[in-house]
């Protein structure tokens, strides 16, 4: 492949909660981030500061390197900063350094969290409105991919964090496979059961998927009713205007189960992991895998890497106009209220620093891979040919959305619709699995 530049619409491959790395130090980055911000003050920038950091990317990776690095690079930039790293990467010991220093006002100036309905208390009462600092940069604010609204709430102005990673799903398919079955990869919903037949007639199944792990069919109802209804749906059930046994949501679960019968799935779907799966792709026994972009590594270094594309999620035929709203979900940075002065000026300074593009780039450099959720110019000599792919399905995105019951604050209806969603797939009616999720609503609600 001859070396040129695409832009691309990057997002990050690491599943825990790695940050980034390695920061330019270009005028246009110095420029932009000497401007101060709505309520910073000017004159500060020679007044000794120190600004604490917490994150997940801790330990002897590659990674880990590269991110204090980055810390030490902005450092030396700024010599009146100093910025003190307290990131554990074991999750317990990150939650319960948090929750101490949330019950005794010590919070870290910046911190690492995944949004959602679990972090509107915080933004309510602890972390700061970044929408000032993100309308007075429009550079920076206009460089992320649609991910904002991970930290933005209807009865809750602002925006309260900035994002560092991001995951999403999409379907990695074996193109000669498809070629050998005479079909072509799935535009729209309405194409995929028909595909069972065509792969039955040379030992395959359209698509494999390991609900022993019952969190993929959390995924797939979540694509479905983005492609379907859009994020409407899920606020609706949130709100309780729309209900899981509703028509709508029961025509969902129907389609996945239909979609179960017809053999797209293959058989033993409950008992089936992730790991056989992705197997049964490998070994071209499945000609398509429905997978998230953690696998894009695992992709490249396969023994049938040349023969695999990326496809988005397919859309319905009749709802053309949702069919870019993409399954997923952001982590990123929130700063404390707490911090004002030169010390929220210093603050903002490195959280945009960490979020830039140069930033990006320099982390993709220096690590050797990776996808990042800022839009970038990307050296394709530098990069696999299936990331690649991945970035091109993913440059018409237009929305990215998270797991149906992630935005319930009745924290324990993930698990339910999870559990209920396997069970359909072991035997359950979609009519009975859409009561039963409802039932549990009903039950927990105020």
């Amino acid at each position: 492949m001859t070396k040129k530049t695409l832009s691309f619409i990057l997002v990050t491959i690491l599943v825990m909660a790695t940050i980034l790395a390695g920061c330019g130090s270009s005028k246009d980055n110095k420029d932009n981030n000497a401007t101060p911000g709505p309520t910073q003050t000017a004159g500060s920038k020679d007044e000794k500061v120190t600004i604490r950091i917490m994150t997940r990317t801790a330990g002897t990776s590659p990674t880990v390197a590269a991110y204090q690095g980055l810390l030490k690079n902005f450092m030396d930039e700024n010599p009146n900063i100093t910025v003190v790293d307290e990131s554990l990467n074991d999750e317990a010991a990150f939650n319960n350094k948090f929750k101490t220093g949330l019950a005794t006002g010590n919070l870290p100036e910046i911190w690492m969290n995944y949004g959602g309905e679990s972090f509107k208390e915080y933004a309510k009462n602890v972390a700061l409105d970044l929408q000032p600092f993100l309308d007075a940069d429009k550079k920076w604010s206009g460089d992320f991919l649609p991910l904002l609204g991970t930290w933005q709430y209807k009865d809750v102005p602002g925006t309260f964090g900035v994002p560092t990673e991001f995951y999403s799903v999409a379907v990695y398919y074996n193109k000669e496979m498809f070629k050998k079955a005479g079909v072509e990869a799935p535009k729209t919903i309405e194409e995929i059961p028909a595909l069972a037949e065509k792969f039955k007639a040379i030992n395959a199944v359209p698509m494999a998927m390991g609900e022993k792990e019952n969190f993929r069919g959390g995924h797939l109802i979540t694509n479905l009713a983005l492609k379907k209804y859009g994020f409407q749906k899920t606020q609706d059930l949130m709100s309780g205007t729309a209900k899981w046994n509703d028509p709508d949501m029961v025509s969902l679960l129907q389609t996945m189960k239909d979609w179960q019968d017809a053999g797209v799935f293959g058989k033993n779907i409950v008992t089936m992991d992730g790991n056989t799966a992705t197997t049964m792709f490998f070994e071209e026994k499945s000609a398509m895998l429905f997978e998230g972009v953690w696998a894009l590594s695992q992709m490249a270094a396969s023994p049938i890497a040349d023969k695999i594309g990326v496809i988005t999620f397919p859309g319905y035929k009749d709802k053309p106009e949702l069919k870019d709203n993409w399954f997923g979900g952001a982590g990123g940075y929130s700063v404390s209220k707490a911090a004002t002065g030169a010390k929220q000026e210093a603050t903002i300074k490195l959280v945009k620093y960490l979020t830039s593009v140069e930033a990006f780039q320099k982390y993709l450099k220096e690590t050797g891979g990776g996808v990042y959720p800022v839009k970038m110019d990307v050296d394709t000599t530098a990069v696999d040919p299936i990331t690649i792919q991945y970035m091109e399905a993913l440059d018409t995105a237009s929305d990215f959305k998270g797991e149906i019951s992630e935005y319930s604050p009745i924290t324990q209806l993930l698990d339910k619709a999870r559990n209920e969603i396997q069970g359909m797939f072991a035997g359950n009616s979609a009519q009975k699995t859409g009561d039963a999720i409802q039932n549990f609503v009903d039950s927990n609600s105020k």
